[in-house]
């Protein structure tokens, strides 16, 4: 009996009043409580809110439907379930976790802001699977996608390329003008192969000094113009210190993958480096 009580005075709490986290009291469709948090979440006086139904919402169609569905849904089974949601609040775009809470012939929906969190999980795996200086698809990441790309190349029989791009003397640009230059060329490079590649295609540091792109659905004869393309960007994009142009020597070596040769990535990865050459 005392938790009855305490569900049905809920929305009289002042803890519930002053949440950070938004609360409607939804029956029939009809919103029949909201909290100050919630009119910032709907970006809506909470005078304006408690004449609403859900369908009258300033929200995406998409938003909208979702918070309908789901409060339909916990209302026939009468049972509390825990749904993501994306919401236009007055602080913009947000990821809400919303849980519906059947109560009688109520739902009572709760609605916490997870942006935080989202972009905190979002930035950890950036970390794991992404290079910190250029941004670039790191190693470890390339070795992951490279052996799923094969096995699509071997199952389907479409054509893959890797295109290995190395700056060749960039010991000497280390040594001459220090690391913070050459971090400052790795980073003009890897924005220079950005800028040339299909959204299909992806880039990944190798090392120190080298970069591979992979490119799918392509021949050969497809990755040399890719070649030509990055060149040109490279040559265009000026590396100046002490109004010194810094030059850069490049070299690059490619291969399309065939199932005779490369039975793993590494085999078809060590082909495109052994055709490394200044072009």
């Amino acid at each position: 009996m005392s938790t009855d009580t305490s569900i049905t005075n809920t929305t009289s709490h002042p803890l519930v009043e002053y949440s950070p986290n938004a609360v409607l009291v939804i029956d029939d469709m009809r919103i029949t409580y909201a909290n100050e948090a919630a009119g910032h979440v709907f970006h809506t006086a909470v005078s304006d809110l408690m004449t609403f139904t859900l369908s009258d919402l300033n929200q995406s169609e998409e938003a909208v439907a979702s918070l309908i569905s789901h409060t339909q849904q916990a209302a026939a089974d009468k049972t509390t379930q825990q749904h993501r949601i994306a919401l236009m609040s007055g602080a913009g775009l947000r990821q809400y976790t919303a849980t519906y809470r059947p109560h009688h012939s109520q739902i009572h929906v709760f609605l916490q802001d997870i942006s935080a969190l989202i972009q905190s999980e979002t930035a950890l795996t950036t970390q794991t699977t992404h290079d910190p200086l250029t941004g670039l698809f790191n190693r470890s990441q390339l070795f992951l996608m490279g052996t799923q790309d094969i096995a699509r190349a071997k199952r389907y029989k479409h054509p893959t390329s890797l295109l290995v791009v190395t700056i060749s003397n960039m010991r000497h640009v280390n040594q001459s003008y220090g690391y913070a230059m050459g971090d400052h060329i790795l980073i003009n490079v890897s924005r220079a192969l950005r800028d040339v590649l299909r959204e299909s295609d992806y880039a990944a540091r190798l090392d120190n000094n080298s970069f591979v792109i992979c490119l799918l659905d392509a021949t050969l004869e497809q990755t040399n113009i890719v070649t030509r393309r990055i060149k040109t960007a490279i040559s265009g994009r000026d590396i100046l210190i002490a109004d010194t142009n810094i030059p850069l020597e490049m070299m690059y070596g490619s291969a399309e993958f065939d199932s005779t040769l490369d039975s793993q990535f590494d085999d078809f990865l060590l082909r495109a480096e052994k055709n490394c050459t200044g072009i």
